[in-house]
C-alpha cells in the first residue's frame, strides 16, 4: 500500500507559480484561465496533436489531423499522463499534498468532424489553424484542407512576420 509522503513535491517552482498566477501572464489557472491551448509532438505518430485543456470541465480535447491510414489512438497514453499531471500541478500549486492514486485525471476526448490531411507536412499547420478556429468559436473548419494549405501557410507566415519580425526591421 502506498502512503502519502508528507511534503513531497514533483513540480518545479516556476510551474507552480505559473498555475498560481505569479508568473507571466499573471493569470490564475481555474479562476482567470479556464482554457489552455497547446500542441505536443506525438511520440509514436510523429505528428502534432493539438489540445484544448478545459480546466473547469476537467477535459482535454485532442485535435489530431493525422493521415487517414494512421491509428489516431497511438498517442493517447502520452496524453493520459498529462491528464493526471495537470490536476496534480493544480493541487500542488495551492499547497496540497499529492497522492497520485487519489487524483482524478482529466477526461481525454477527441474532437469530432475536424479536417484531416493526406500529407504529413501539413499536420502542424492544420493543428495551429484548428486551435485558432476553436479559440475564436469558429465551427466550420472546412477551409482547412490540403487544397488550401499553401494559402494558409502563406497567410500564417505573413501574420507571424508582421507581428514579430517586421517590428525588428523598423528599428
Amino acid at each position: 500500500m502506498r502512503r502519502k509522503i508528507k511534503g513531497k513535491k514533483i513540480f518545479a517552482k516556476v510551474l507552480k507559480e505559473l498555475a498560481r498566477g505569479e508568473e507571466y501572464p499573471k493569470k490564475k489557472w481555474g479562476k482567470d484561465v479556464e482554457v489552455i491551448y497547446g500542441a505536443i509532438p506525438g511520440i509514436s505518430s510523429k505528428h502534432w496533436i493539438g489540445m484544448v485543456i478545459h480546466l473547469k470541465m476537467r477535459t482535454i480535447t485532442l485535435f489530431h489531423c493525422g493521415l487517414p491510414t494512421e491509428d489516431k489512438n497511438i498517442d493517447i497514453p502520452q496524453v493520459e499522463e498529462l491528464a493526471v499531471l495537470i490536476p496534480a500541478l493544480m493541487l500542488e500549486a495551492v499547497g496540497e499534498e499529492i497522492n497520485i492514486k487519489d487524483l482524478v485525471p482529466f477526461k481525454v476526448e477527441k474532437a469530432e468532424g475536424i479536417p484531416k490531411t493526406n500529407f504529413g507536412f501539413n499536420c502542424g499547420l492544420f493543428v495551429v489553424k484548428m486551435l485558432e478556429c476553436h479559440s475564436l468559436k469558429i465551427e466550420d473548419m472546412s477551409k482547412i484542407n490540403d487544397d488550401n494549405a499553401r494559402a494558409l501557410r502563406r497567410s500564417l507566415s505573413c501574420q507571424i512576420f508582421s507581428q514579430f519580425v517586421d517590428e525588428n526591421f523598423k528599428k
